[in-house]
């Protein structure tokens, strides 16, 4: 979660921690973080918002911003997944 607040704080200057995220990405592997984790993680991420903010707050835009957001941090956590495993 402390990640994911930084990455919101950071995210029209993504370059700035695209190094601090492929290495997260570097320690999932060593987690044994499979693809199918990010997904089960993303969709419940989705749910506790859309749980915690309610219907009025977390609004479809809301939902795909945040979902794009959580795409965007992982496809480069799974960069660096796979530079670890090269």
């Amino acid at each position: 979660m402390q990640m994911i607040n930084v990455a919101v704080a950071e995210l029209e200057r993504l370059d700035a921690i695209r190094s601090a995220l492929k290495d997260l990405g570097r320690r999932h592997d060593g987690y044994r973080v499979k693809e199918k984790h990010y997904e089960s993680v993303g969709a419940a991420l989705l749910w506790t918002l859309g749980q915690g903010l309610g219907e009025e707050e977390f609004t479809p835009k809301v939902e795909e911003a945040w979902g794009e957001t959580y795409g965007t941090l992982t496809a480069i956590m799974k960069d660096g997944t796979a530079t670890a495993a090269a």
